[in-house]
């Protein structure tokens, strides 16, 4: 017997996950009928606890996980540990349609493979997308094969003693920790003692309440003067909510006051839930001044990829930006990067960026536009595994439409970049990656060099 649920995340479409697993759900029947199926979304605590109670009745040998939505790890965690069953994880496909991200499910799924492969527990995914006939081959492969999934090399180690020696000016980080990070995001999670003696880093830890504070407290004076610089450059600015872009532009003098005091270099940041529930808006517009300031400002409270922008920063003189990896297309042979709105206007086609309000929380201030044509290096400092490494990577930012709400590119990473994300994922690389316009992948590997730090590519 097979066992299958799906995950999901009330904040996203519900209504049209649904409507997408009926089909999936349908094929996946046909396919096998030694299929059990738990029919109830898992969206919290609660229905995981029914959903694991449903399948210690039931003797499964392995399982499907649909993964309709965004979720984080913490189920999906939790489960394995309970079941220790191959597990085979579906992302749903949704159309790059410039409006709402309605899904986000493959990275949902970035986000499960990393935590599972943190603990040496390895799996495998498809992307249902266009093709039947090879979403259908694949599962297939998996319900008649005996799943034991092993370690693989996805990413080619680069033999660091051919770099040339090259003395990189690498100045030690002060990275500013807002909040901690949200439960269920491994993704996010670091060693300081690790910090400390591989990169002399230094964390400065900031209570969410202490930025809210400060916030507060920026007069309207100054928040005015900073809307006239932003609708400048932003259109739309006068169609949001005024009190509410007020608070977001307060976050942003926030943000500088405690960087300005507190010498930061690079900002991780708690940005969701609190950030709309107590404070009233959105963190996103006012890192992206931060970022386009070389201030780097990292979402969920990650400090790695604080640290990766970090150095993107220091070695390119330029703007880096955090991003998920949100969609591949097989057949065009790219994948999007995307966030919510935290792209600096350097990083933007001229004349197109607006304000815009979170795509689910409703609440400005957002970038939308879509990310300028050109070359770009790929970085993380990464924990796949559970052990430090740089992964790094050239790619190029395609004249594209923006393909979701907020700020996004499309990306090819050379021939075969559907592959080559597979292998990014399936190697445990974290759900956030950080580039810079142009190319320091010599630079970053001299570092790596200089640091000791084991590199790889794809």
């Amino acid at each position: 017997m097979i066992g299958c649920f799906s995950l999901a995340r009330e904040t996203f479409d519900i209504e049209f996950a649904k409507k997408k697993l009926v089909k999936t759900k349908k094929i996946i029947k046909n396919l096998n009928k030694n299929i059990n199926f738990f029919d109830d979304l898992i969206t919290d605590e609660k229905i995981g606890k029914r959903a694991i109670k449903h399948f210690k009745n039931i003797k499964c040998s392995k399982f499907i996980v649909l993964q309709s939505t965004f979720t984080d790890a913490k189920f999906i965690s939790s489960f394995v540990k309970k079941f220790k069953k191959p597990i085979f994880f579906i992302s749903l496909k949704e159309k790059r349609s410039g409006g709402r991200l309605r899904l986000n499910s493959l990275c949902g799924v970035n986000l499960g493979l990393h935590a599972l492969i943190k603990n040496k527990f390895y799996s495998n995914f498809i992307i249902y997308a266009n093709n039947d006939k090879s979403f259908c081959r694949e599962i297939l492969k998996f319900i008649k094969k005996n799943n034991n999934f092993t370690k693989n090399n996805y990413l080619k180690k680069i033999n660091l003693k051919i770099i040339n020696e090259k003395m990189i000016q690498y100045k030690k980080p002060k990275l500013g920790l807002v909040g901690v990070r949200p439960e269920g995001f491994d993704t996010c999670d670091f060693n300081y003692e690790e910090l400390k003696s591989k990169f002399n880093a230094k964390i400065e830890k900031i209570k969410l309440q202490s930025l809210f504070n400060i916030s507060s407290k920026v007069d309207k004076k100054t928040i005015n003067l900073t809307k006239k610089n932003i609708s400048k450059t932003l259109k739309n600015i006068n169609q949001v909510n005024q009190k509410e872009l007020n608070k977001s532009i307060s976050l942003f003098h926030g943000l500088e006051t405690i960087q300005q005091t507190k010498n930061i270099d690079a900002f991780a940041v708690r940005c969701w839930p609190e950030m709309f529930t107590e404070y009233g808006c959105a963190s996103c517009g006012p890192m992206a001044m931060m970022n386009e300031n070389k201030i780097s400002s990292a979402c969920e409270a990650d400090v790695l990829g604080s640290l990766t922008c970090n150095i993107l920063n220091q070695l390119n003189n330029k703007p880096a930006l955090l991003v998920d990896i949100v969609d591949v297309d097989e057949r065009d042979n790219t994948t999007v990067f995307w966030h919510c709105g935290l792209a600096p206007i350097s990083m933007a086609e001229k004349n197109t960026p607006s304000a815009t309000v979170h795509s689910n929380r409703r609440k400005p201030l957002l970038h939308n536009f879509a990310l300028k044509s050109g070359d770009i290096t790929i970085f993380r400092v990464s924990k796949s595994e559970n052990k430090l490494k740089f992964i790094v990577m050239n790619g190029t930012v395609l004249k594209r439409k923006n393909s979701f709400s907020g700020t996004s590119g499309v990306i090819s990473l050379g021939k075969n970049t559907h592959n080559k994300i597979k292998n990014l994922f399936l190697s445990g690389l974290e759900h956030h990656v950080g580039f810079t316009y142009g190319n320091v992948l010599e630079d970053i590997k001299s570092l790596g060099k200089q640091l000791r730090i084991p590199t790889y590519t794809i």
